[in-house]
C-alpha cells in the first residue's frame, strides 16, 4: 500500500496536469466566444446531449461525480466565454445609466404624514421641498410613472415578517427603478384618544403587517385587531372618532401629530425590528459607490435550472444576499424570482455576471442598482 505521502504526491501530479489542460481549454473557450460572436449563434450548446456523450464510457461508480464535475466545468466555461466577450467588446451590454439624483423635485409616499414611509422619504430626501402622499402602493408606482412625482417611497421587506410581495410584484408590472434604499428602525406604539387606557380599549386598529408585528402584545391584552391602509391613517381615525374604545398601532410622531397618549411604548414583538424602503424612479442610475443590485428572472422549468442560475454568483465571486419566487399569473407552478446581491452595474464584474444572466435565462429585468443607508438612533 502507498504511503499518505506518495498518494498526495501523485495527486499533485494530476492537479498539474488538469491545470495545464485547464488553461487550454480556456484559451479554447475564448476562441469560441469569438466565433458565436462574428456568427451570432448563442445558447447553441446541447448541454445534456454534451454530457451524455462525454459519460458513456465512465463506470456507473463514478459517473454521479463525473457529470458533476463536467456541468461545473461546462458552467465555467461559460463564465470565460461572456467575461471574455464583454471585456472585448464593452457595448454588448450597455445599461444608459445616469448619476442618482438625490434630490429630486418631488416625492410620494403610501399613507399619512408621519407614516413610516414618510420618515423613510425624509430621511432619504431631506432637501425635497415637495412631498404628498397617496392612500396604495400602487398609487405610488402610477404617480412616478405618470410623471406626477420624480420619486416614490414604499416599504419592500421587514426583518420580522419578510418580503412584502405586493410592491415586488408592482416593481414588475411597472417599468420602473430602484434609485436608493433605506433601513428605518420601527417603534410601534400603541395610542388611543385623551381619556383612553389600556383597560378601556376593546378595538386596535392599523396596516395588517404592523398588527402582525406585534402579535404577541396584543393577543395578550385580548384587543380585536382591526385592519387599516397605514399606521398614520389608523392613528387619524383614532383621533377623528374620539373613542375609548379605540386604539391605534403607529409611530410615536404618529401619535404626536394626531394628539394622541401613547398608553403603551415600543410593542413590537421583535425589539430590533427594522423595514428596508426603496424609493423608485422613471431613470436607472447607478455609482461607484453602489452596495446593492436587484434583479427578477425567470427559469426554464427543468431539473437544474434554479441551482445553475444561483452558481453563476458564486462564480463571479459575488455575495447574493436575498432571494425568493412569486408565482407567475396563468401559469401555475411557474414563478419569477428576485434576488438581491452586492455591487454596481457600474463594476465590471457585476457587468459581466448580468451579462451571462441575461443570456442564460428565459427573461431577466434589472431592477435597479443603488446604495442602502440606515437611520442612526
Amino acid at each position: 500500500m502507498q504511503t499518505i505521502n506518495e498518494i498526495r504526491k501523485h495527486i499533485n501530479t494530476i492537479d498539474e496536469q488538469i491545470c495545464k489542460l485547464f488553461i487550454q481549454r480556456m484559451n479554447l473557450d475564448e476562441q469560441l466566444a469569438e466565433y458565436k460572436l462574428e456568427t451570432n449563434t448563442f445558447n447553441q450548446d446541447c448541454e445534456s446531449e454534451l454530457i451524455k456523450m462525454m459519460s458513456n464510457n465512465i463506470s456507473e461508480d463514478n459517473k454521479h461525480e463525473y457529470i458533476a464535475m463536467l456541468k461545473t466545468f461546462i458552467r465555467i466555461s461559460k463564465m470565460h466565454q461572456y467575461k471574455y466577450m464583454l471585456k472585448k467588446y464593452s457595448d454588448k451590454l450597455d445599461f444608459n445609466y445616469s448619476k442618482p439624483d438625490n434630490s429630486p423635485q418631488t416625492v410620494v409616499y403610501q399613507g399619512l404624514p408621519a407614516s413610516y414611509q414618510s420618515q423613510a422619504a425624509k430621511a432619504m430626501f431631506p432637501n425635497t421641498k415637495v412631498m404628498f402622499h397617496v392612500d396604495k402602493f400602487e398609487d405610488v408606482f402610477m404617480a412616478v410613472s405618470d410623471g406626477k412625482a420624480d420619486v416614490g417611497v414604499v416599504p419592500i421587506e421587514n426583518s420580522s415578517i419578510g418580503t412584502i410581495n405586493e410592491v415586488y410584484d408592482l416593481l414588475v408590472k411597472y417599468d420602473l427603478h430602484i434609485l436608493r434604499s433605506h433601513i428605518n428602525d420601527i417603534r410601534h406604539c400603541l395610542a388611543g384618544c385623551k381619556g383612553a387606557t389600556i383597560d378601556s380599549v376593546k378595538q386596535v386598529y392599523s396596516i395588517t403587517p404592523a398588527l402582525e408585528q406585534c402579535k404577541i402584545y396584543l393577543s395578550e391584552k385580548g384587543f380585536e385587531l382591526c385592519d387599516t391602509s397605514n399606521t398614520a391613517v389608523a392613528a387619524k381615525q383614532i383621533c377623528q372618532w374620539n373613542d375609548t374604545s379605540k386604539a391605534a398601532v403607529c409611530s410615536e410622531d404618529a401619535a404626536r401629530l394626531y394628539g394622541l397618549n401613547i398608553l403603551a411604548a415600543c410593542i413590537n414583538d421583535d425589539k430590533t425590528n427594522q423595514t428596508r424602503f426603496v424609493a423608485i424612479s422613471r431613470t436607472l442610475s447607478a455609482s461607484e459607490n453602489d452596495d446593492r443590485v436587484s434583479i427578477s428572472f425567470t427559469l426554464p422549468h427543468h431539473e437544474g435550472t434554479l441551482s445553475a442560475a444561483l452558481s453563476m454568483f458564486s462564480d463571479h465571486n459575488i455575495n447574493l444576499t436575498e432571494i425568493h419566487s412569486r408565482p407567475l399569473e396563468q401559469t401555475p407552478w411557474d414563478y419569477r424570482f428576485y434576488a438581491d446581491f452586492e455591487g454596481s452595474i457600474a463594476n465590471k464584474e457585476t457587468r459581466a455576471l448580468i451579462y451571462q444572466i441575461t443570456e442564460e435565462l428565459s427573461s431577466f429585468k434589472l431592477l435597479g442598482s443603488y446604495q442602502i443607508t440606515q437611520t442612526k438612533e
